[in-house]
């Protein structure tokens, strides 16, 4: 286990110390996306085991990903980051570290399958996907096929080669195909970049996925932006004494402005809060 955690993307889990505090939804909002999410780990059926959610720059996508992360919770979770956690070689390394670390039958078949060949560290990307995940959950049959797995990537955009991302997108996409009865579940969050975008609109894959669009332009984003911002505004508010002597602070009219500018970013309103 210590070999192989030394390959993997250390800090990239949901619940690593060096993400913490890790991105938050403000309560009450995000709730119909995440129980969508939660939904299909549910009534997925056949090949369409795939939920691709897609957003902009700071609508709050890795947030939705970490509740669910959280609440379901995953079974393995990559969450990628330019500063450091983006070398997507190592991928399916991490979920198997994760895995291995749940599961006893796992660590027992990647024990065995590292001590036999230890050059499995260093194998290709279909190679180890052939290993770490083809393997034990469709050649040995390791668990129960009505069990359930779920295994998170968010930020797939910001691993470091795009020719890997797609290569990530087509071993998973492929296995969604044919492996119909796998009881692994895949989220996968990222920005709508032209080469990912292509890819999940291909004929071939659309099959597989559901896509969930995280919109900034929507009444339904605008409304929780404008939740967090009273909230968050209140709590300063309460904070300091010669802000609560105002009878309205901020007045509505300084409200307005700063919810039409923000509109549905939420990345927009945090940095305001920050600010003030």
């Amino acid at each position: 286990m210590d070999k192989l955690l030394q390959h993997t993307i250390i800090g990239a889990e949901f619940d690593s110390s060096d993400r913490h505090p890790p991105p938050k939804c403000h309560p009450g909002t995000r709730l119909a996306i995440i129980e969508r999410c939660k939904n299909l780990i549910v009534q997925c059926d056949g090949k369409e085991k795939m939920r691709w959610v897609v957003g902009g720059a700071g609508v709050g996508k890795s947030a939705i990903m970490q509740i669910v992360a959280e609440e379901i919770p995953a079974d393995a979770s990559v969450f990628f980051s330019v500063n450091g956690r983006n070398d997507g070689t190592k991928f399916f390394l991490t979920i198997a570290y994760q895995l291995a670390v749940k599961y006893e039958p796992y660590r027992q078949f990647i024990r065995n399958a590292i001590n036999r060949d230890p050059s499995l560290l260093r194998k290709s990307l279909p190679a180890q996907f052939r290993k770490f995940i083809v393997d034990p959950f469709i050649d040995q049959h390791l668990f129960n096929p009505s069990q359930r797995f779920v295994i998170i990537i968010d930020g797939l955009d910001e691993c470091d080669n795009p020719k890997t991302q797609r290569e990530i997108l087509g071993l998973i996409s492929d296995f969604c195909i044919k492996y119909s009865a796998s009881p692994v579940v895949w989220f996968v969050a990222s920005r709508p970049e032209p080469h990912i975008t292509s890819f999940f609109d291909n004929a071939r894959v659309k099959p597989v996925y559901t896509k969930e669009e995280v919109e900034i332009d929507s009444d339904e984003a605008c409304a929780e932006v404008q939740t967090y911002l009273r909230d968050e505004l209140n709590e300063i508010k309460l904070a300091y004494p010669t802000l609560r002597s105002k009878r309205e602070w901020p007045t509505g009219l300084e409200f307005t402005k700063i919810a039409t500018a923000a509109g549905g970013l939420f990345a927009y309103a945090s940095t305001v809060v920050r600010f003030i």
